[in-house]
């Protein structure tokens, strides 16, 4: 007679916050002559499932196979693996449990779970278990794996190990372990379109999104990268083509809908409320939470990323460094499985930009999926495992970003070779800022304690330092924005101006640029010609105007006078940069001058700041981003909890000794790094 393989089929699903999601597989089985071996490989999960719901189905065995089965492999009925989900599913809790990564082998099985037939099981899942104990086994496989699939194979009685690879629960055929299981989407983005007017920022754009994958978004200023994530978000609907989430189609009408699906996003312009405390401010997306379970969170999250903030913070005394971290601190705490960040690092140190890579790392290795948009192309070729160029609109490239280089990268952004500006020697005359002595109190931030340091003729001097160390309040001092008590611990060309107003200062050659585009240089809701006369009113007659702004400095945007908030964040800060240098000023102090724009656009804002000073301003460049310190700068000082090093000439320090003083070391540790001493 002959001996026909039987067929057996199992049906699992599990449970999310009460959502339930099936897993279907089956598979050949060869005759059985020994032991089982069940097969459970872990799968991509945001957390660990509520419970788990295991049926073994019919078992179809040639004529006189029967016997030789015991009787307890039999068709059973669907029952709920009670023993296992109480072992290994354990319930949600609002932190967040960590899953097996998806690349390594299965866990250990716990001694005695999922065991119906009472036959205890191996401790290893992948060795060999008694036949009696499928059903049991396979429950909970699946459990502890994080239930993605699950395949039954023959093991030889006399066979030491199983042999390589597992079986694919399709076609019943022997795989390689890496190709075993086919990797599901868990969101498709499906030729998706979006039109403003006569712009079209989004043209049949696809892109696909897997549990545990870091995929970065990359595209100049204008690209489409932020109308893109929004539509993701339900900020924006998109014109045609749809959003596939869990294999279904989905309309996702409001950022609230997005949080319940597990999607969290950190946007580059902060939206958070400048009243409120930072506990209050992550109440608004947590109404189910109160503010004291709150504070622990957020104290709990703090020390386990390196996320240092204090909840009861008011939102307005946080420096762009911090209030980055409180955007990132309000998504790891609603638990989501999709994670997207437009320009996390832009306002970040090396050492804090580190530390958030740890962090979705660990997001990812849970099974969370990580859509980053970034112009810092170097750690994207270190962090992300995909990325995805988008040019007007359009996809033109999908890449291995570990195998491009920064400048390949930056030619697939912008389409073709990017010419950097060259710093070249310049004369550098007396000073023009002066600031001697200054010190500030400053309620709720940094002070500033005795900073003292001039800007001369011809020259770029770039002050560093970890956000919230007093660059905030810094810049407030040197604007005007905060008055200081001496009148003479800030001269523009040795007229003491300690006590003047910002446009009597502006009216005496002075420029500013802040780090926070929107709100603060730039208001959203007027039109790119108010936003222009905002700091030309204080001359009395308009220099330029707004239009030649955009035409010098390639400012995007669609109408002939856009609203600011209209534009992209790249683009805005070009014309912010633009706007005071078209003035000519004698002292520019600006912060971030490069804060979340493309390597085009960073080119083109350098080599404006590198002209200006040749033409003899004094240019002062609060910047966290070292590599900008080092492009363009001569001279460089460090901020440290509102004390001021002294400035050192660039091409006599390294990155590690500003890092050093970053970090509070003084000058000594410093010239003995650079000494080799």
């Amino acid at each position: 007679m002959e001996n026909l393989p039987p067929k057996v089929s199992f049906t699992a699903s599990y449970s999310i916050g009460g959502r339930g999601f099936p897993v279907n597989f089956s598979a050949d089985m060869p005759p059985i002559t020994g032991p089982l071996a069940i097969s459970a490989r872990p799968g991509a999960m945001p957390r660990r499932p509520d419970s788990v719901t295991i049926t073994y189905g019919r078992v179809d065995l040639p004529s006189g196979v029967e016997e030789a089965i015991p009787s307890s492999v039999a068709p059973a009925k669907s029952a709920k693996s009670a023993k296992s989900a109480k072992s290994s599913a354990k319930p949600a809790t609002s932190g967040r449990e960590p899953l097996p990564h998806p690349k390594q082998a299965p866990p250990v099985l716990p001694e005695g779970a999922g065991n119906d037939t009472g036959v205890p099981p191996t401790s290893d899942p992948l060795q060999s278990a008694p036949a009696a104990g499928v059903a049991g086994a396979v429950a909970a496989g699946v459990a502890m794996a994080g239930v993605a699939t699950a395949a039954v194979a023959s093991i030889p009685a006399e066979a030491e190990t199983p042999p390589a690879g597992d079986m694919d629960a399709i076609s019943g055929k022997r795989v390689a372990p890496e190709t075993a299981v086919p990797r599901v989407p868990l969101l498709s983005i499906d030729t998706v379109s979006k039109s403003f007017g006569a712009l079209k920022a989004n043209d049949a754009v696809s892109l696909t999104l897997y549990p545990g994958e870091k995929h970065a978004l990359l595209g100049e200023n204008g690209a489409g990268k932020s109308t893109l994530v929004k539509m993701i978000y339900g900020v924006l609907q998109p014109d045609a083509g749809r959003l596939v989430l869990d294999g279904k189609p989905v309309r996702i009408t409001s950022p609230a809908m997005a949080r319940t699906l597990g999607i969290g996003m950190v946007f580059q312009h902060f939206s958070t409320f400048e009243a409120l405390t930072v506990a209050e401010n992550l109440a608004v997306v947590l109404p189910d939470r109160s503010l004291s379970g709150i504070r622990k969170d957020v104290a709990a999250l703090s020390k386990e990323y390196g996320l240092a903030i204090e909840p009861r913070r008011q939102l307005s005394t946080l420096s762009a460094g911090e209030r980055q971290r409180v955007e990132i601190i309000r998504c790891l705490l609603q638990n989501p499985r999709l994670l997207i960040m437009d320009e996390p690092t832009s306002v970040l140190t090396p050492q804090e930009a580190e530390a958030l890579f740890k962090t979705l790392d660990r997001l990812a290795a849970d099974g969370c999926a990580i859509l980053y948009i970034s112009h810092r192309l170097e750690e994207v070729r270190g962090l992300c495992d995909t990325a995805t160029v988008l040019r007007r609109g359009k996809v033109v490239a999908t890449c291995d970003p570990r195998k491009e280089t920064a400048s390949s990268l930056a030619e697939m952004m912008v389409g073709s070779v990017i010419q950097r500006p060259k710093k070249t020697p310049a004369y550098v005359g007396t000073a023009r800022l002066e600031v001697a002595g200054l010190s500030l109190r400053a309620a709720g931030g940094q002070a500033l304690h005795d900073v003292t340091f001039s800007a001369r003729r011809g020259e770029i001097l770039g002050i560093a330092g970890v956000a919230g160390e007093g660059q905030s309040e810094l810049f407030a001092a040197l604007s005007g924005e905060a008055p200081v008590r001496k009148h003479d611990a800030i001269t523009i060309d040795g007229a003491p101006i300690g006590r003047f107003s910002v446009t009597t200062r502006r009216r005496m050659g002075m420029a500013f640029a802040p780090e926070r585009r929107l709100g603060h240089s730039a208001i959203a809701d007027l039109r790119l010609s108010e936003n222009y006369h905002l700091t030309h009113n204080a001359l009395g007659k308009a220099v330029s105007s707004a239009r030649k702004v955009r035409k010098l400095f390639d400012v995007r945007a669609d109408g002939s006078d856009p609203f600011a908030g209209a534009l992209s964040g790249g683009n805005l800060q070009k014309f912010v940069i633009g706007r005071e240098i078209v003035r000519k000023p004698g002292v520019f102090v600006v912060a971030q001058p490069t804060w979340g724009v493309d390597a085009g656009a960073a080119a083109a804002i350098h080599a404006a700041l590198l002209d200006l000073s040749k033409d003899g301003a004094a240019v002062v460049v609060i910047s966290q981003d070292l590599d900008e310190i080092f492009a363009i700068c001569d001279r460089v000082a460090v901020l440290h909890r509102g004390t001021l090093s002294e400035p050192q000439l660039v091409s006599n320090v390294t990155a590690e000794s500003l890092g050093l003083l970053m970090g509070g070391s003084d000058a000594n540790v410093v010239s003995m790094v650079e000494t080799g001493a």
